[in-house]
């Protein structure tokens, strides 16, 4: 090879190949740049190179976020923080090969975003609330209420208080990633209230995967009636993947909600079990407390949608991409041909989530959903 050859670039293994397929759109449309994907994959052909790498992209934005704050430039400071917390959770949101690794990333994850979060606007208020056994989950809350006190069912300016939406995480996603989403929400004058259940964000390590879920919705919903600034009697939940089946579940078995939506939800979860990437059975194994592969298809088997979706009477929008491949279009057909009152978008040519599609699929559930929770007729 004559000295001005170089040496091309090893091609990424399997497991890099599949993230980068299943997941690039997802990165984007909740808040990471193009750039700053490209770049990080461009560095990664080994799997056991991924956490780190997105680290070392996190670590330069968190470099930055340090000398915007010494010069006082909040604004960037908190941008920045925001940014180095995206990138920490890339790396450990399905990383548990080395769980040593990924607890550290989890953790910078955590701290960074909660430095750059209260700059948003509206800001997020960290917010711990009681669950059972003795616990606390740890959810962040965003009103679209800038001033005024609240009396009589309106703030001081006469704006009625506004309802609330209960954002719910899937597997591997957390409170922090949703918050992309909450813009929309909030757009349409709803409060936020994105929350880290059991085997999420902040919860990850302490509880394990609850099919039951309708517990922490509950226990949401038990929280926001004690706030002053929302309106709990107009409440909503919104699910993305694992969270769209926790969506539904609650659905089916907590009274107290308004309207809800099931986005890119399995109507039973284990099965495409061989056909879920690696990383995801991986991650599945691990935040159900799995001991084996075996011992997590029969977990992922206990979130089933079998018995709950006859019970669901509250209004439902189910939506999916017909080009899922992670939770097939046919888990959301089935849950809504059980469900004879939901309401059922597919996108022809969406993938997972629909966030190649994100503007139109988000805009689509803020609009329903802000409707149904101001008239529930």
């Amino acid at each position: 090879m004559g000295q001005d050859e170089q040496i091309p670039p090893a091609a990424p293994d399997a497991r890099v190949a599949a993230a980068a397929a299943h997941w690039s759109y997802r990165f984007i449309s909740n808040g990471t740049d193009y750039g700053d994907f490209t770049a990080t994959l461009a560095r990664i052909t080994r799997w056991d190179d991924w956490c780190r790498e997105w680290g070392s992209t996190a670590a330069h934005y968190e470099q930055l976020a340090e000398a915007a704050d010494d010069a006082g430039h909040g604004p960037t400071a908190a941008g920045a923080w925001r940014r180095a917390g995206l990138a920490w959770h890339w790396g450990k949101f399905v990383f548990v090969d080395d769980p040593v690794q990924q607890r550290a990333a989890h953790d910078r994850a955590v701290a960074c975003y909660r430095k750059g979060a209260a700059a948003l606007t509206p800001p997020a208020e960290l917010v711990r609330f009681p669950y059972q056994g003795g616990h606390h989950l740890t959810a962040y809350l965003r009103v679209p209420v800038a001033n005024g006190t609240v009396a009589n069912g309106t703030v001081a300016n006469g704006t009625a208080k506004p309802p609330v939406v209960i954002m719910v995480p899937g597997l591997d996603s957390t409170k922090e990633e949703l918050q992309a989403t909450a813009e929309y929400f909030l757009a349409r004058g709803a409060a936020t209230f994105a929350v880290d259940g059991p085997g999420q964000g902040e919860a990850e390590y302490d509880l394990p995967i609850e099919p039951a879920y309708e517990k922490v919705v509950t226990a949401a919903v038990d929280y926001l009636a004690t706030r002053d600034d929302i309106d709990a009697a107009s409440t909503g939940l919104f699910g993305v993947s694992l969270g769209g089946y926790y969506a539904a579940r609650a659905a089916a078995y907590e009274p107290r909600l308004s309207a809800v939506v099931a986005l890119a939800g399995p109507y039973r979860f284990d099965l495409d079990w061989d056909e879920l990437p690696a990383q995801t059975r991986a991650t599945f194994k691990a935040r159900s407390r799995a001991a084996t592969e075996e011992e997590a298809r029969a977990k992922a088997a206990e979130l089933t949608l079998e018995e709950a979706a006859s019970a669901i009477t509250v209004p439902l929008l189910i939506v999916g991409g017909a080009r899922d491949r992670i939770v097939p279009a046919y888990h959301q057909e089935r849950l809504a041909k059980q469900v004879p009152h939901a309401e059922l978008v597919l996108y022809p040519d969406g993938g997972h989530g629909v966030t190649n599609r994100a503007y139109e699929s988000r805009s689509l559930m803020a609009d329903w959903l802000t409707d149904h929770l101001r008239d529930p007729r």
